[in-house]
């Protein structure tokens, strides 16, 4: 089926293309066209099903009501519901979202900044793998609207929407250690990523405030590619201690937190008798689990708010010196049956 075009409009209208062209695109009442004439070419579009063409929009206007989302991990749920959030925010402004996923890569994280750029995106909403900072370093120099998110890189002043990832690890590990656990144990991943580096702090932090000892036999860091086979390795270990075995373990991501759980159940542990459990993100799936699990929620809405009202002020603020937002947002902690006796 042929596209509906702008000279297909102004054809049967019998007026310009360059009214039509200005009518659809608000400017009608600028250049002083009868409120009739701009009804009788709106209902005519929307008759014909007109569909702009973005890319053509985009040269001639500088912009494309598009915004670049390049996750970590379009597979982990904590990732999608995030995207979901940022793109509803962003249709309520009258943006879409063209999104990616790292794989927490920085060389596919670099292709993709630089494909979505051919692709005349307005800003970008980054949740930036390690290594990754020339590429963020160059987005900057070329003054190209973004906000970092989940993560960032303290050394380069940026727009950033996170949340406080030692506090909520602490407070989970308190939780346990409240509830008469001494031998917790944490299974995280990617180290050197901030967040990530911020939750084991958290942990530790926790138990040297509780004076319990910090034993780095009881923390496992599996890469990011981890599979189940990789969280089952490291729960025999923890698990098959001749001394103090442990009697808790915290979950730093929901991914490691789901294969966790999982391999509880086939080495035939119970939850929370033998080991209880904390796990990072409030999955829909760990409410519904039997026990219901006990979880940090990160505030997903929030998170999507912020960072598209921080990207659209930078993509319309004209001034020389912009003003850079770091939003750090509290989780929630939420109490279930898999930690307490």
């Amino acid at each position: 089926m042929k596209k509906t075009s702008l000279n297909d409009i102004a054809q049967q209208l019998g007026v310009s293309k360059t009214l039509v062209s200005l009518v659809l695109n608000g400017k009608g009442n600028e250049y002083r066209i009868s409120e009739d004439i701009q009804k009788k070419v709106k209902e005519l579009a929307r008759k014909l099903n007109y569909k702009p063409n973005q890319i053509a929009k985009g040269l001639r206007t500088g912009k494309t009501n598009t915004i670049g989302l390049i996750i970590a991990d379009i597979a982990n749920p904590f990732f999608g519901k995030l995207g979901r959030e940022i793109e509803r925010e962003a249709a309520s402004h009258g943006y879409r979202v063209m999104f990616c996923s790292s794989d927490e890569k920085a060389e596919n994280a670099k292709l993709q900044i630089e494909m979505l750029q051919q692709g005349q995106v307005d800003g970008f909403i980054i949740s930036p793998p390690n290594g990754s900072e020339e590429q963020i370093k160059q987005l900057k120099n070329s003054k190209t609207p973004f906000v970092l998110i989940d993560r960032y890189f303290p050394e380069i002043e940026s727009n950033c929407v996170v949340v406080d990832n030692l506090k909520a690890s602490c407070e989970g590990t308190e939780h346990l250690i409240k509830n008469g656990r001494k031998r917790i144990a944490c299974i995280t991943t990617n180290p050197g990523m901030l967040n990530m580096d911020n939750r084991l702090d958290g942990y530790k932090k926790a138990l040297t405030d509780a004076a319990l000892e910090v034993d780095e036999n009881l923390i496992k860091i599996l890469p990011f590619s981890h599979e189940i086979k990789d969280v089952m390795e490291a729960i025999k270990e923890l698990t098959s201690l001749d001394e103090n075995k442990i009697d808790a373990i915290l979950f730093t991501t929901s991914k490691v937190g789901v294969m966790g759980i999982q391999c509880l159940h086939l080495l035939d542990l119970k939850i929370p008798e033998d080991v209880a459990v904390v796990s990072f993100d409030d999955l829909d799936a760990y409410k519904i689990s039997r026990p219901s699990i006990t979880a940090i929620a990160q505030p997903l809405e929030e998170i999507g708010k912020h960072s598209v009202k921080i990207l659209l002020e930078a993509m319309t603020d004209k001034s020389k010196k912009k003003e850079l937002h770091k939003i750090v947002l509290e989780t929630k902690f939420v109490i279930r049956n898999s930690s307490i006796k």
